[in-house]
């Protein structure tokens, strides 16, 4: 007799505390948030950039430094999520933020000792990646706490906000401070940061879900949530979008420092100020998210956002001096709308149709599917660059976003207006 799917109540009365984002457990979240991924969006231009300008890097070789950043969603990526799930999540938070702080730490030490190489450069990008994965996967499992579950929609859109705002002010706080203080001192500073987010976390007082002491093993839970996914017809159509999607956006933004550096021209300050520009993008995408929603329907929002958006990528190889470099800036500002609106739709929805006890796993699940594919993505872009060019790389990776970013629409999800918080319909 085959298994019945469990059929979730929605997560509308989790997190009874406080609820306000002025409040002040969730003002130290959103400020721990600003401070590691304000380090994190610098680090994507500092990296790049030292082994650019330290080491001589070629594009093959940035992007295999792009594919180690990833290679932890494809690594422990699965069973992240199930981890996550016997540890308090403030706590994998505030570990993670000491992982970032001896990643970074130790490529200054070891530049000041002349030891600094490329196999160190990746060993740090995968351990930051690392980080970076098990904090995403427990602060997705904490916000509900914070914010209630009846307000996700608006938590995760002030969430984006820090993070949009944090990357408006990261890529060109790297190039800047490569250029005017050294990439050493850059990183130390983003070390610094991380300790401080740890701080911030730790003065918390909403006290995280306790885990569940009556678990099955690892291999069943994990199991158990891959099946729930498999069977769930909005979810999985959700996953396979966003992962081939980001297939195609891991190779595209895997070339960006290379091709702003290399080909284009330009200095570090003016290249970490051009990467801001997606930044933007994704500050005003959060803020026009809930609004949309309410006018359009979350499901249909999160259908059209990307495939919307995608056309304008075509503007990003023309990019050349003088006004041409509004060509990037039109480019990354319109496909980080689009890219963030669906992202708080569909983890929104995630987050409310979860089955308890099963959100870390649902959202490890999501991160190794759509992030475990960013190596791939990044070395196809690098060995793309390395045959025909930076630039005709481009344009084979922007023409094959346009022609894959439509598959939502052959999905169950072009007949819905809103997602309906009641799955038993959205199993298959």
């Amino acid at each position: 007799m085959p298994e019945r799917p469990v059929v979730p109540k929605p997560r509308g009365t989790r997190g009874s505390g406080p609820r306000p984002a002025w409040r002040r457990d969730f003002r130290l979240f959103l400020g721990s948030h600003l401070l590691n991924e304000t380090g994190s969006a610098a680090t994507h231009v500092i990296l790049p950039l030292t082994a650019v300008l330290a080491l001589g890097s070629s594009a093959w070789e940035v992007g295999l430094l792009q594919a180690a950043t990833y290679a932890a969603y494809l690594v422990p990526g699965l069973p992240a999520g199930a981890w996550v799930e016997r540890i308090p999540p403030r706590r994998v938070m505030i570990a993670a933020d000491l992982v970032r702080f001896t990643a970074l730490i130790s490529l200054p030490l070891a530049w000041a000792s002349g030891l600094l190489a490329l196999p160190l450069l990746y060993l740090a990008a995968l351990l930051l990646g690392c980080a970076q994965l098990f904090g995403d996967i427990a602060d997705h499992s904490y916000l509900p706490d914070l914010v209630g579950g009846h307000r996700l929609v608006e938590g995760n859109s002030g969430l984006q906000l820090v993070r949009s705002a944090s990357e408006l002010g990261g890529p060109s706080l790297g190039g800047l401070g490569v250029q005017w203080l050294g990439a050493q001192l850059s990183l130390v500073a983003n070390a610094i940061a991380s300790v401080a987010s740890a701080v911030l976390l730790w003065r918390i007082r909403t006290p995280d879900t306790r885990p569940d002491a009556n678990r099955d093993g690892l291999v069943r839970e994990i199991g158990a949530g891959l099946r729930f996914l498999a069977r769930h017809r909005v979810l999985r159509v959700l996953v396979l979008s966003a992962s081939a999607n980001n297939l195609v956006f891991s190779a595209i933004f895997g070339l960006e420092v290379v091709f702003l550096t290399t080909v284009v021209g330009l200095s570090p300050g003016l290249v970490g100020v051009l990467m801001t520009s997606g930044a933007a993008g994704a500050m005003l995408g959060a803020w026009l998210a809930p609004r949309l929603a309410r006018a359009v329907g979350g499901a249909r929002l999160a259908l059209l956002a990307v495939p919307c958006t995608a056309p304008f990528m075509l503007l990003l190889p023309l990019t050349g001096n003088g006004w041409r470099l509004a060509l990037f800036v039109v480019a990354n500002v319109a496909i980080a709308v689009g890219v963030t609106v669906f992202n708080i739709m569909q983890v929104s929805y995630r987050q409310r149709i979860c089955p308890p006890g099963m959100l870390s796993r649902l959202s490890a699940m999501f991160r190794f599917a759509v992030w475990g594919v960013a190596p791939i993505g990044s070395v196809i872009g690098g060995a793309l660059a390395e045959l025909f060019g930076v630039r005709s790389a481009l344009w084979v990776l922007t023409a094959a976003l346009v022609v894959v970013s439509p598959a939502l629409l052959a999905s169950p999800m072009r007949r819905m207006r809103d997602f309906d918080d009641d799955s038993r319909g959205c199993f298959a």
